[in-house]
């Protein structure tokens, strides 16, 4: 970190967001040290996996905690019961994850409006997801790619590997199918906003909710297209920048948990290595948090 920094209490606040008579809750979270400069704040978004809650997936992450060690602001949308019975977000629903639609608009939006608030430019934007979290949040990145800094992907699936329930559940079990056609898939969705994108891949290999192969594909996905969106010329600008590097972690003996988290949340693995503060570090490394 660099520049000033102004000591606070620690602030969460919670309210609703609406766009179009469409509403989510969340919480953020903005640390006891915070940047003056505003070209030096980052906003890190915390997507959750199903049946999760913001509080629950905070407490188990600890994300804060990292946070206010980091002098970066978390925001936790929170899916509801009525989008989804299991509070899942609806990553294998087009009309939900497409550029412009549904949930994929809606978190958009309110990310532009914290962001816009704290004077935090895109290239300090970063998100990151568990489940159906980590999904959802790589179709994001597709959708929006000069929106956001980099992507964070935990126990997930690459992006735009379903277009409906019998295709999530698939790709869920056995692993993306036609793997290999989902960089071009991607780059497509992206469109004239494609580049390459900075991107951690972390996942439990004994996971039997999510297989790890979704992990590989994921990482082959963004290496192919950071590969072409670079050779394009489209890497070096708006809000990623120079280091879109593509890094995976697979946890020996982790299950469908974030490794390391709290046994104050659902769904962690206490003793696994530290997935938030791999994240922390490689946002750090890309330059998306100071």
């Amino acid at each position: 970190m660099s520049g000033t920094m102004t000591k606070i209490e620690p602030q969460t606040t919670r309210g609703t967001f609406t766009v179009d008579g469409n509403s989510r809750d969340y919480v953020a979270y903005r640390p006891a040290t915070f940047p003056v400069n505003r070209e030096e704040r980052a906003l890190v978004v915390m997507l959750h996996g199903c049946t999760q809650t913001a509080d629950d997936f905070a407490k188990g992450t600890r994300m804060n905690s990292v946070a206010d060690s980091g002098a970066f602001l978390v925001l936790y949308p929170e899916q509801s019961a009525k989008a989804n019975a299991q509070k899942c977000w609806n990553w294998y629903t087009p009309g939900e994850f497409a550029r412009g639609h549904g949930e994929a608009a809606l978190l958009a939006a309110m990310i532009d409006s914290v962001a816009k608030a704290e004077g935090i430019g895109a290239q300090h934007v970063s998100l990151v997801g568990m489940s159906a979290g980590a999904a959802m949040a790589a179709n994001m990145v597709v959708a929006y790619p000069e929106r956001y800094a980099a992507l964070a992907v935990h126990s997930g699936i690459p992006a735009l590997a379903a277009s409906d329930m019998t295709a999530a559940l698939a790709a869920m079990r056995d692993g993306a199918a036609n793997a290999n056609e989902l960089g071009a898939r991607a780059l497509t969705a992206m469109g004239s906003n494609a580049r390459a994108v900075p991107v951690i891949v972390l996942h439990g290999e004994a996971d039997k909710v999510v297989s790890v192969a979704n992990a590989h594909a994921t990482v082959a996905q963004f290496t192919a297209v950071n590969a072409s969106a670079t050779s394009k010329g489209a890497g070096g600008k708006g809000a990623v920048g120079k280091r879109a590097v593509v890094e995976e972690h697979v946890f020996p003996g982790i299950g469908h948990a974030w490794s390391g988290g709290s046994p104050d949340g659902t769904y962690t693995a206490p003793n696994g290595p530290n997935a938030s503060l791999l994240i922390a570090a490689f946002l750090r490394k890309v330059g998306a948090i100071q």
